[in-house]
């Protein structure tokens, strides 16, 4: 039976002592696509995807907030269901071309190396953004952010 995302944030919070802080639900991968979010999340569950990337451009196209270090997210699985409740813990604004080695690798994906992170990346970003009838180019900004779990169902 799964437990809901605020039954989980509620008991983790109260647990944690965190009276003023509120939660989203995120997964990570396409929704639509539930094998790269089963990956992804089996991969944070292991302790192995410890960060994450997107252009900044995406937050304003989805009027979506970027991610603040202190933030929390109950994490999905790929059926939709709570697994866990991530922790933002850095947040910064790198241009494309210069996302560093350990942030590539920190991603778990592909090969693990810098070439391979921007070769998908540019990829990838390109598509997100064409979603929204808008340009990336390995010039624009990417928001990388590190994340640790901090509770697992």
């Amino acid at each position: 039976m799964a437990i809901s995302a605020e039954k989980i944030w509620t008991d983790f919070a109260k647990s944690h002592q965190l009276t003023n802080k509120t939660f989203q639900t995120r997964w990570f991968g396409e929704q639509s696509n539930s094998k790269e979010v089963s990956e992804l999340t089996d991969k944070i569950l292991a302790g192995d995807k410890i960060a994450t990337s997107k252009p900044l451009a995406y937050y304003s196209s989805k009027d979506e907030p970027i991610p603040q270090v202190g933030d929390y997210a109950v994490l999905l699985n790929a059926d939709m269901h709570a697994v866990g409740i991530i922790e933002t813990v850095v947040s910064e604004l790198v241009p494309f071309f210069r996302v560093s080695a350990e942030h590539a690798y920190n991603e778990a994906e592909g090969k693990r190396t810098l070439e391979d992170w921007q070769e998908r990346s540019k990829n990838k970003f390109a598509a997100q953004m064409n979603k929204y009838d808008r340009q990336f180019s390995t010039n624009d900004p990417v928001v990388c952010e590190v994340i640790k779990l901090v509770y697992r169902v």
